[in-house]
């Protein structure tokens, strides 16, 4: 009587892990419990800041990009790639030369030359990323991993290009 009990007891309790074992599968498989789901990140560089940021699935990345370098600047061009080229100064891919050449920049957005952005303010900008395969189209919930640069120049300094963001984001 005590084995039929026992038995009963572990089939019931081993049914029961079964189910829930299945549809943690199922919720896992439907992407309800995917760690891709977590939040997407802008980390800048001092002096930059990431007031908005989301990258769309066919590649476009919209930045709301403040500074705060204590002078005005004049935007010339950003970037926005999966890696930095081989001497970690400029993207490897897409506008590698970090310029307001419309071929980067959905349409109607490029940056142009005389944008100023003042300290502690923002502008916001829409660029393509790109990673080795070209833009980096991507699915809802997927990500990319990547880096902003910022070709400007700064009155009575000279013109600079900088990495200013590192992005970990999630398309949408």
């Amino acid at each position: 009587m005590r084995i039929q009990a026992a038995v009963d007891f572990l089939m019931a309790y081993g049914i029961a892990l079964i189910i829930v074992s299945i549809a943690i599968a199922v919720m896992i498989k439907l992407m309800f419990l995917t760690p891709t789901l977590a939040i997407s990140t802008c980390t800048p560089q001092p002096g930059f800041a990431c007031q908005y940021y989301s990258i769309s699935t066919n590649g476009i990345l919209t930045i709301s990009l403040a500074q705060d370098t204590g002078t005005p600047i004049d935007i010339e061009g950003l970037a926005c790639s999966s890696l930095p080229n081989t001497t970690g100064n400029k993207p490897a891919y897409g506008n590698i030369y970090v310029t307001n050449s419309i071929a980067y920049y959905p349409p109607s957005n490029s940056p142009g030359t005389g944008i100023i952005l003042y300290p502690g303010a923002a502008q916001t900008f829409n660029l393509y990323c790109y990673s080795s395969g070209g833009i980096a189209k991507g699915y809802v919930g997927g990500s990319f991993i990547g880096y902003l640069w910022l070709n400007y120049t700064v009155p009575s300094y000279g013109k600079i290009t900088q990495q200013v963001a590192s992005l970990n984001l999630r398309y949408s």
